[in-house]
């Protein structure tokens, strides 16, 4: 499975937790789907190995974006969904409370936005295509 079905996997999953008032681990999911999303372009453009293996959505963000220009910066909201990815996973105080379904419904918007620049903005060239089958290694800065 590709980062990127995954990533729709995940986005479904995060949909369905909505659907049944399961709001923290719907944010929990919806945080993964888009790094896994931006995960799936980054094949496009230059970027240390490491990163293909980690958590860090916002220095994924910053490399995609600087070759392919977002029509709105989403700069804040994937700062946003860094930090609760690792709280909703992980909630060290017991108040649960900001986990309500408007919460989590920013998080699933978030997604869909990840989810239209990575279709419509984020497109492989030729060369990128003859780079990925041709065993060309953009991967190297």
């Amino acid at each position: 499975m590709d980062f990127y079905e995954n990533a729709h996997r995940n986005e479904q999953a995060a949909i369905g937790l909505f659907g049944l008032g399961h709001y923290q681990q719907c944010i929990s999911l919806a945080c993964l789907a888009v790094e896994l999303y931006l995960k799936s372009k980054l094949h496009l453009v230059p970027h240390k190995p490491h990163l293909e293996y980690s958590h860090d959505v916002i220095e994924m963000y910053e490399l995609i974006t600087k070759r392919f220009k977002p029509k709105t910066n989403l700069r804040a909201e994937i700062n946003r969904s860094r930090k609760y990815f690792n709280e909703s996973r992980y909630p060290y105080d017991n108040d649960l409370s900001v986990y309500t379904a408007d919460f989590a419904q920013e998080f699933l918007d978030l997604v869909a936005k990840i989810r239209t620049y990575i279709d419509e903005d984020c497109l492989a060239t030729l060369d990128d295509l003859r780079n990925k089958y041709q065993g060309g290694n953009p991967c190297e800065p």
